[in-house]
């Protein structure tokens, strides 16, 4: 019987992990992309956008009872998902899993959610079209909107990644949150629409959200 002989790891052993090195440096790079690098990524990527439009479809049923199937509510006080920036949904959606926008059913329902799901419902709703909520137009609104809202919201009302679509939003859901930000009531609080909704006469709001819920 030939003595053993005690060498070090083969080359087959030696290339076994260097595979495996770089799938862990794979898996890292991966793990540590930012949830706002997934949504570009995914949005970026014709294959990746269809896969998660396709796995979005049992996400979004949850939603479609109050937000429509499509995005476009059929609840004049509930907003409009469809056509929104996807960086500044997907906040929204991070914000109620933070606790920073605040209703009990909707934070329950993000929290159950994966971050996969939220990213797949993003793309789904962000590309979808938008139905206009409403048909009139108003004079006194455009005026409105073009000194106080525009540099924000986009001159067409489109949003940013920073701020929401208002564009063919729901006529009652504008109005609440407009009349919110204007009372400072505390269901929403963000500084520069307090300060853009101050001095605004209730007439002036219906005027707004006349004009808004009939862009495109």
């Amino acid at each position: 019987m030939k003595p053993e002989t005690k060498f070090g790891p083969g080359p087959q052993a030696g290339m076994r992990g260097i595979v495996l090195c770089v799938l862990a440096l794979a898996a890292f790079s991966v793990g540590a992309q930012t949830i706002d690098e997934r949504l570009k990524n995914a949005l970026a990527d014709p294959a990746a956008r269809d896969t998660a439009m396709a796995a979005a479809r049992n996400t979004v049923t949850f939603c479609a009872n109050c937000h429509g199937g499509d995005g476009n509510s059929a609840l004049s006080d509930v907003p409009n998902l469809a056509g929104q920036h996807p960086v500044y949904l997907l906040a929204q959606f991070e914000k109620y899993v933070k606790g920073q926008r605040r209703n009990r059913f909707k934070e329950g329902l993000m929290k159950m959610l994966s971050e996969n799901d939220r990213i797949n419902a993003t793309v789904f709703y962000s590309s979808q079209a938008v139905r206009p909520a409403g048909a009139g137009s108003s004079a006194a609104g455009q005026s409105l909107y073009n000194q106080r809202c525009a540099v924000c919201h986009d001159a067409q009302g489109r949003g940013t990644a920073t701020t929401p679509r208002v564009a063919g939003q729901q006529i009652e859901y504008l109005t609440q949150s407009m009349s919110r930000y204007r009372d400072q009531s505390g269901e929403r609080i963000f500084s520069p629409m307090v300060a853009s909704a101050v001095g605004l006469k209730d007439q002036d709001i219906k005027a707004l959200a006349v004009f808004m819920s009939s862009m495109r």
